[in-house]
């Protein structure tokens, strides 16, 4: 009996509780950053564009590095889980011992939940650090469309176009299940779920989901301005009371009612407590909260966890204690040389949501010729599934290249001129712990003008 090169592969007990458009749901984020980590005392920032790579923006005086290093590996676990899924030949083919192979299978897509972990994290620092007003939230809702659809729009088009140029014959199945160009044009608005329209790729079904979250985290810091423009006289632990008050009460929701509720899985409320729970992680590492609120926050998910038994938010919750663990230690300060193997990573954190794109669709290319080709003996596939992975690495370094920064270079011409707050001005420090802090943060930059935030 012929092997088929690739197939849709079956529901795990870790994806069965999701709708079928969710079963291979990955996520990715790109990133881009320097080495060497050295504590700092003080203002630890991160960078502005977290999920698409900001190749225009010149060395930041402190970053955190190791988000980026651990965007990149995700992002190539995601990849490598949906290889050896889709194509049944890889188990005999690839040079994966079988424990790596059933781990990757199992669990390797359960990295999607350390990307919205990230993404809070890097949305709440960003946005800590700025003074947020309704126009600056236009202006970033605009420049995260673009950040996420354009380079989206780019996969459509060439796995579009591999469609068409992949004989049918060749491929197991075809990459589309249900194509048409309304459904284009409504994963180009970001709505496919809302309008009920499948994933074309797998994956997609992230992108609104991230532009949703960014979008709901960067509302609530407007509306805390806000009330500190009104009450400038606040202290400290007021202004952080004020900020959980308005933000807590939907994480708790997201956690414990929504999330799991596939009536809300196309929107933020499914995702925004594991969000938030990044997002606490960078205030506490940064200073701007005590680090008890997040330990308190840390345990609810806990509790969520045990009540709900699914493995996504006891993913997320590891990620999220282990990075605000790393986080606490320092930023590092500017770039420094380093070692190959951390070149490496970086690269990877550059390029990692363009491969989170166009990994699937490179995959089924490849494999699809080489079925074409070789035939369905495994050992003649063999050279063809191992060729999917730096195919698939090239891919993305062009759509990178040619797409991402390009996107990032126009979407940063859409950020509003940046102001400097006065010392105690509201706004200036929204979520101080401490005096010091707001002197310190005075000094560094701020304003609102489009704080990316990735997931």
């Amino acid at each position: 009996m012929p092997v088929q090169l690739i197939r849709a592969p079956r529901p795990t007990a870790v994806e069965s509780s999701l709708p079928a458009r969710r079963r291979h749901a990955s996520a990715a984020a790109p990133a881009r950053d320097t080495d060497r980590e050295r504590r700092q005392p003080a203002d630890r920032s991160c960078r502005d564009a977290p999920l698409a790579a900001d190749a225009t923006a010149t060395a930041r005086p402190r970053t955190y590095p190791f988000i980026d290093r651990v965007r990149g590996v995700a992002a190539v676990v995601i990849m490598l889980h949906h290889l050896v899924g889709y194509v049944p030949a890889a188990d005999q083919s690839l040079p994966l011992p079988a424990p790596v192979h059933d781990f990757l299978w199992w669990y390797g897509g359960l990295a999607a939940q350390v990307f919205l972990v990230i993404g809070g994290f890097v949305g709440g620092l960003s946005l800590s650090r700025a003074t947020p007003d309704l126009a600056g939230l236009g202006r970033f809702l605009t420049s995260r469309y673009l950040r996420l659809a354009l380079p989206a729009v780019a996969t459509l088009l060439y796995a579009i176009a591999l469609s068409a140029v992949v004989p049918a014959a060749w491929s197991a199945f075809p990459l589309f299940d249900h194509f048409s160009w309304t459904s284009v044009l409504a994963h180009v608005l970001l709505l496919q779920d809302i309008l009920g329209y499948p994933s074309l790729l797998t994956g997609f079904w992230y992108l609104p989901v991230d532009w949703q979250c960014s979008g709901l985290l960067a509302l609530l810091f407007v509306v805390h301005a806000a009330i500190l423009r009104r009450h400038p006289a606040l202290s400290p632990a007021a202004r952080v009371a004020t900020f959980l008050g308005l933000a807590a009460p939907v994480a708790i929701l997201s956690l414990f009612r929504w999330n799991g509720d596939p009536a809300h899985e196309p929107f933020a409320t499914y995702y925004f407590g594991l969000v938030f729970l990044g997002a606490l992680a960078s205030l506490s590492a940064a200073g701007r909260i005590p680090p008890a609120v997040f330990r308190a926050y840390a345990a609810a998910c806990a509790v969520a966890v045990v009540l709900q038994g699914r493995p996504q938010p006891a993913v997320a919750l590891a990620a999220g204690i282990a990075i605000h663990a790393v986080a606490a230690r320092g930023a590092t300060a500017g770039p420094r040389s380093a070692p190959a193997w951390v070149k490496l990573f970086d690269g990877l954190g550059r390029i990692s949501y363009a491969l989170f794109l166009v990994h699937y669709p490179t995959i089924w290319g490849v494999t699809s010729l080489g079925r074409g080709v070789a035939g369905d003996d495994p050992a003649a596939l063999a050279p063809w599934i191992g060729a999917a992975v730096p195919a698939s690495l090239a891919v993305a370094v062009l759509l990178h290249r040619f797409v991402e920064v390009p996107t990032v270079a126009l979407a940063g011409r859409l950020k509003g001129r940046r102001e400097t707050p006065a010392a105690h001005g509201a706004g200036a420090a929204p979520l101080p712990e401490n005096a010091a802090s707001v002197a310190r943060q005075a000094a560094s930059t701020a304003g609102l003008s489009t704080p990316a935030i990735a997931t």
